[in-house]
């Protein structure tokens, strides 16, 4: 009888002890989907060889169906690099409208005669003008607008027109005849700072890493055939079409040797897929001149900045200053790390 009890009390307290790691491992599991699934953005943590190249790894973000319909509006924005190919799109070195004392080089004109809603965005380098330029904010250019802009120079040894194929017309505007990509991870922090003279220290840090040094300075100086840039294209080329068959991917974060180089989220697949070659070739930037020292980011690293990322995304919780938000009409466009 004693035996009895005994062996029905043992049960029951193996019953309650399974019962309580059930419940742990249900909770431990919920906390870790919470971690990955945020504001109807998920991000993807598979350890796959495709996400991994050279110092450089990057993790995709999905959105889910809802997020996606409510985000429909946003699917045929068209962005900076397309809209220079438009008929009716121009930049040209800025116009004064009325009083303007600032510095000429931290200012475009944008005139927007097409009938397509443009989104420039922060870190969009472009070439032309007096010298070549990024953007300093994002921005939605409307059809059938003019506009001044702010920017910051990017070609420190040049302030005056040269194209040689440039028609009067486009010498007497100062017009640009170029989208270059997106700047590199230093270049942008630089640029939201907001301060020239760090913006050209980064330009010229970037490019010697590079072997890209040129007469004028020129972040696109970058183009310069050598050993980097092959380097540089093929993290491009790798990268680039592994994104082509995600139809739900709105964004990613970049990781580079132990350091989270990049965080954006893009509020459309559609922007997203046609902004990803431009991103990468950032990322690249420093990726290609950074030697593998077998450093990592741990996996609760990457999940805080995917939450803090997708959190942003909230009005009611988008008061982060590490991360900025743009919004058009009632939905978020953009999102990204600073």
């Amino acid at each position: 009888m004693k035996k009895l009890f005994f062996y029905n009390m043992l049960l029951a307290a193996l019953l309650i002890g399974a019962c309580k790691e059930d419940k742990s491992v249900q909770q431990n599991v919920t906390a870790a989907e919470a971690q990955q699934d945020l504001n109807g953005l998920k991000l993807m943590e598979e350890k796959k060889a495709e996400w991994q190249h050279g110092t450089m790894r990057l993790y995709p973000i999905e959105a889910e169906e809802e997020l996606l319909m409510a985000h429909a509006a946003l699917a045929n924005v068209k962005t900076l690099d397309e809209a220079m190919q438009l008929n009716g799109f121009h930049i040209t070195e800025r116009k004064n409208f009325g009083r303007d004392n600032s510095a000429w080089f931290n200012g475009l004109t944008l005139v927007n005669k097409s009938t397509d809603t443009v989104f420039i965005m922060s870190g969009d380098v472009v070439t032309g003008g007096n010298q070549d330029r990024v953007n300093a904010e994002d921005l939605m250019a409307l059809p059938g607008t003019i506009r001044n802009i702010d920017v910051f120079c990017v070609e420190h040894g040049r302030s005056s027109y040269y194209n040689p194929s440039a028609t009067e017309e486009e010498r007497k505007l100062g017009a640009f005849n170029g989208y270059y990509a997106i700047a590199s991870p230093r270049v942008r922090a630089a640029v939201n700072q907001g301060n020239q003279g760090a913006v050209w220290n980064a330009v010229a840090q970037v490019t010697k890493e590079s072997n890209a040094e040129t007469s004028t300075q020129t972040y696109a100086g970058l183009d310069k055939e050598n050993d980097v840039k092959q380097k540089r294209d093929e993290y491009v080329r790798f990268f680039t079409g592994k994104f082509e068959s995600m139809d739900k991917a709105v964004g990613l974060i970049a990781v580079c040797n132990g350091k989270i180089i990049g965080a954006e989220l893009f509020g459309h697949p559609n922007v997203f897929q046609r902004r990803v070659e431009a991103l990468i070739h950032g990322y690249a930037v420093d990726a290609a001149t950074t030697t593998d020292e077998g450093a990592t980011v741990s996996d609760e690293s990457v999940r805080e900045v995917f939450q803090q990322l997708a959190t942003a995304t909230a009005r009611k919780n988008g008061s982060n200053p590490a991360y900025s938000r743009f919004d058009f009409g009632t939905e978020w466009l953009h999102v990204y790390k600073k």
